[in-house]
């Protein structure tokens, strides 16, 4: 029970600091600006469209969902004892430790202690995330999300459909196998991406959201 309780905490931590690793941050600053001066001012890959272009937002989108994936499966094999990858596509699957590191991983990514607690709003590595704990599902939320992002150009909603449908049914599947803290934290990690979201709410009711436009690249 001690080394399990030991492991579990250094899984939280090195989550958390993945987390930390902002992407956005990082690219912005080797190009010589900073991501969190420009456009919306968050640091995540819709404001990387907005600023560099699809080719930064594409290269910030894979590396931030890779810190969610490396989370997931670190917080999966260690907390949770899978006998090997295919348990990730049946039903009933114990996921305990990878929704642990999850919700320790986006908490990272929204309130990083190396940036000042001023992170973004946990969309990218939710993604991650979610090809971990149901990869097939993730897959058609991420495509119907693509869908919708190249025709309604509204990041914020994209983001609620790739990162919702996988969260949602993970949480779901987890309540009905009984495993209700499970179940809980995987909702939990939808509740706090939307909540990091409040601002774009507002100007989604009041129709003041900003749409994606393409190929308007800042110089």
């Amino acid at each position: 029970m001690a080394t399990y309780i030991i492991v579990s905490l250094l899984v939280v931590i090195v989550s958390y600091m993945l987390g930390n690793l902002n992407v956005s941050i990082m690219i912005s600053k080797m190009l010589r600006r900073d991501i969190r001066k420009e456009g919306s001012g968050n640091p995540g890959t819709m404001n990387m469209v907005r600023t560099f272009g699809i080719k930064w937002g594409v290269v910030t989108l894979v590396c931030d969902a890779l810190r969610g994936t490396i989370a997931g499966l670190l917080g999966w094999f260690f907390l949770s004892s899978p006998t090997n990858l295919g348990e990730m596509f049946v039903f009933g699957a114990d996921k305990f430790g990878l929704f642990i590191a999850g919700i320790a991983v986006v908490i990272g990514h929204i309130f990083p202690i190396i940036y000042k607690f001023k992170g973004g709003k946990g969309v990218a590595v939710s993604v991650g995330l979610g090809f971990v704990a149901q990869p097939l599902v993730a897959l058609v939320a991420f495509i119907a999300a693509l869908v919708f992002f190249l025709t309604v150009k509204i990041g914020s909603i994209t983001s609620f459909i790739a990162i919702g449908i996988p969260l949602i049914f993970a949480g779901v599947e987890a309540l009905i196998c009984g495993r209700i803290i499970e179940g809980v934290l995987a909702l939990a990690i939808y509740a706090i991406v939307l909540i990091a979201h409040h601002s774009n709410f507002v100007r989604i009711f009041t129709g003041k959201e900003k749409k994606i436009e393409f190929g308007k690249k800042k110089k």
